[in-house]
């Protein structure tokens, strides 16, 4: 896994670029698959709760299973991935119960 962080002029960050290495099998089959999974990683910010973001993540978690199973991702990758996901899964959890909280007080 590669991380890439560019900074803005006042030292915030601007942009994070992360770069997870897939290896597999499984020709045009497997690259739908894993930009399949990708994608769903990709979703995790458009949740908008708590739970949804719970499940989501369970979803990934089976999906990149099935993946391994099937040899179009090597374990390695999967487990970059998932680490990957369970971090986005994190800050988009804290994000939900925010924007819940802040829903409840209006």
């Amino acid at each position: 896994m590669k991380s890439k962080t560019i900074l803005g002029a006042d030292g915030a960050t601007k942009i994070r670029q992360i770069t997870v290495g897939i290896h597999g099998k499984g020709g045009e089959a497997g690259i739908k698959a894993i930009q399949q999974l990708a994608g769903m990683v990709d979703s995790l910010k458009q949740c908008q709760t708590p739970q949804e973001v719970y499940d989501r993540y369970l979803q990934i978690t089976g999906y990149c299973k099935c993946c391994v199973d099937c040899n179009f991702i090597d374990q390695k990758g999967a487990d970059e991935l998932m680490c990957l996901a369970a971090y986005l899964a994190g800050n988009e959890q804290a994000r939900a119960e925010a924007q819940q909280k802040a829903g409840k007080k209006a």
